[in-house]
């Protein structure tokens, strides 16, 4: 390690050196530095800050169009979430950093992030700036983002410098990066995003010995535990233990005791290489961490980076302590040859989950794979354009014959085999967890050959979806009003006589969350409420008091819903439109996007909270129902018992 030999040089750079986040550092703002609401966008010929979230495969990741990765604990939003929807969370912050010698001598380093608070706007801990708005493409027909320039299933592209000026350091190196995002739901590849960065100097000189890296705060922790967020710095900081892997130059991390069985999986970046310019076997690769507590008392200059970002070294992890060291970690590869005027490198990482060291290494590999096969993968068909109708005890899927006369476009032939359907009642569910519930295949002696007639029934909705559905099928003996995740899949037969064994689409491509239960009402019957009594909470209720709700059933298509104290008074009003509904601000049903979300248009769910934000107390409450179709009024009444 490193941190001791820089101690003289560090104390003289601290007169000189701004830090983006604040005079000096803890992992808790203090009391007098209130964290930002939202980035600043007010600069000069810039793009709004933005950030988007990975949703395609089972990593839930927030990308930034300014050089930023994970929110740094600012809102409940995934970071570097894995398996996605059990808030296990492994990031904290990342950024990318790019450092050289300019034409006017200075070492210079431009970085996404640095150590700071978390909690405080990632805007403010960067030193790009966006010069694009984010963009989405997938490469599947069932996206609303498809887009036959895609690469992966979901990729997101952005572009920021480290211009125009930002902060009072004029000392830049004049780079544009293009960052470009990937990911695909492949039961081999759904444990990581790609990230590629193109870097291109934009200034009149040479930039010499050009050096790129990933800065990150690995953190793993059980975000599920907490009914607050942000939990204190001494609840998750100082947990962490690293591990490097020099073969896939991957720093990964988990939590040292993994939290009691709370937090078992694995985070990791890795380097995969470069392309268009020097191997990366051909420059030092480094891995670098230190104590965060250290960096606060000791802050770092461009210097001080730069040497970290170029020495070729790899720390010693077996002096990282639990509960008294708390590191954070680069991962990088240069120096690279002089960059001329508008030459480019193009340096690319990936960000991998694991569920144990060994998927962790699988993991890697894969995502080395892809990287070194231009990102084409052995790939499954298309998953067909489909529709999820839940109703009253069932769920119905409807599907169209989209990959059946598609090639596979590694080999060039017809293999499509079928199709296979999928429930699961875990939220956040890997692909291993979803349960088969049917499989259907074409009649050619290979499988089940139950034939696709039995499930053939075209039918087109009038609600203006021009998709023409020629199967369906229920899955019935399902609970009204709780969470199912259904997923369709199509799978081809492989090629057996050169070993290629018979593969699906990603089982999480397509999952889609379901809730059944009643229809629209159509002539005014009569709306309860359930559980009633409500007795503090419900059996499809969340651990957290804000993920608690009970339902309305059988409301009509339009209604608005007046809860009532006895005494009279007000307590909410909720404005209910069936065909929309998708209980987007319950936090127990909220999901990544709406894209996911079915639910039937007779029911909604109220989370017990009032007008003024409270939660509602013990008692007894009236409701009344208008039909704002018909004009009529009904009136009930609920128990709550807390």
């Amino acid at each position: 390690m490193r941190r001791l030999r820089l101690g003289i040089t560090v104390v003289v750079c601290l007169v000189i050196h701004i830090w983006m986040v604040g005079a000096s550092l803890a992992h808790d703002p203090p009391e007098s530095e209130p964290a930002p609401e939202g980035p600043a966008t007010e600069i000069l010929g810039a793009a709004p800050f933005q950030q988007k979230q990975t949703d395609g495969n089972a990593i839930g990741f927030v990308i930034t169009n300014y050089g930023f990765f994970g929110n740094n604990f600012v809102t409940r939003e995934p970071s570097m979430e894995y398996p996605l929807g059990t808030e296990i969370e492994h990031l904290i912050r990342a950024g990318f950093w790019a450092g050289a010698i300019n034409a006017d001598g200075d070492t210079v380093v431009s970085t996404g992030s640095v150590s700071g608070y978390w909690g405080t706007g990632t805007a403010t801990a960067t030193e790009y700036t966006p010069q694009q708005k984010m963009r989405e493409r997938s490469s599947l027909i069932t996206s609303r983002s498809y887009s036959e320039k895609a690469t992966s299933e979901q990729d997101f592209i952005t572009e920021y410098t480290d211009f125009p000026l930002r902060g009072t350091n004029d000392n830049v190196l004049q780079v544009r990066v293009r960052q470009e995002s990937y990911l695909w739901s492949y039961k081999f590849a759904e444990a990581f995003v790609i990230v590629s960065f193109t870097v291109i100097n934009e200034s009149g000189g040479f930039l010499r010995h050009p050096c790129l890296g990933i800065f990150g705060e690995l953190s793993s922790g059980w975000k599920g535990g907490y009914d607050q967020w942000r939990p204190s710095g001494s609840a998750w900081f100082r947990n962490k233990l690293l591990e490097w892997f020099p073969h896939a130059r991957m720093c990964g991390e988990h939590h040292y005791n993994y939290g009691v069985g709370t937090a078992p999986s694995w985070g990791a970046i890795a380097i995969l290489g470069t392309q268009g310019g020097t191997p990366i076997d051909e420059v030092n690769v480094s891995f670098n961490w230190w104590d965060w507590y250290w960096e606060r008392d000791n802050p770092m200059g461009d210097r001080e980076r730069y040497d970290f970002l170029s020495n070729g070294e790899q720390d010693d992890v077996r002096e990282i302590i639990p509960r008294e060291t708390d590191p954070v970690e680069l991962v990088s590869a240069g120096p690279f040859p002089e960059l001329a005027p508008g030459d480019s490198i193009v340096f690319v990482c990936a960000f991998l989950g694991g569920m144990d060291r060994a998927s962790l290494l699988d993991n890697v590999d894969w995502a080395q794979r892809a990287f070194e096969n231009d990102y084409v993968l052995p790939s499954p068909p298309q998953p067909p354009r489909f529709r999820v109708e839940p109703s009253k005890g069932s769920i119905k899927i409807f599907w169209d014959d989209y990959p059946e006369d598609k090639l596979d476009p590694f080999y060039g032939i017809n293999d499509f085999e079928g199709y296979r359907i999928y429930v699961t009642r875990v939220e956040g569910a890997t692909s291993e967890e979803f349960e088969l519930v049917r499989e259907i295949d074409i009649v050619n002696g290979i499988g089940y050959d139950t034939g696709l007639e039995s499930v053939r029934d075209p039918v087109m909705f009038d609600d203006g979806d021009t998709t023409l559905y020629h199967y369906n099928f229920e899955i019935d003996n399902v609970k009204d009003g709780f969470k199912y995740w259904v997923a369709i899949t199509a799978f081809d037969r492989g090629i057996p006589e050169e070993g290629v064994e018979s593969m699906q689409s990603g089982v999480r491509a397509t999952r889609v969350l379901a809730i059944p239960g009643p229809r629209p009402a159509t002539n005014d019957e009569t709306v309860y409420v359930v559980p009633n009594p409500y007795r503090g909470e419900a059996i499809w209720d969340g651990p957290r008091d804000r993920e608690k709700y009970l339902w309305f059933i059988n409301l009509p298509e339009r209604a608005t819903i007046r809860i009532y104290t006895l005494a009279g008074d007000l307590v909410k009003t909720i404005e209910f439109d069936g065909s929309t509904y998708i209980a987007g601000d319950i936090q127990g049903l909220k999901t990544l996007d709406e894209r996911h979300v079915a639910i039937p248009g007779g029911i909604l769910a109220w989370d017990l909270i009032s007008n003024k934000d409270q939660a509602a107390a013990s008692g007894l409450y009236i409701y009344s129902i208008e039909n704002k179709v018909t004009g009529n009024n009904q009136i009930g009444k609920f128990m709550i018992i807390r």
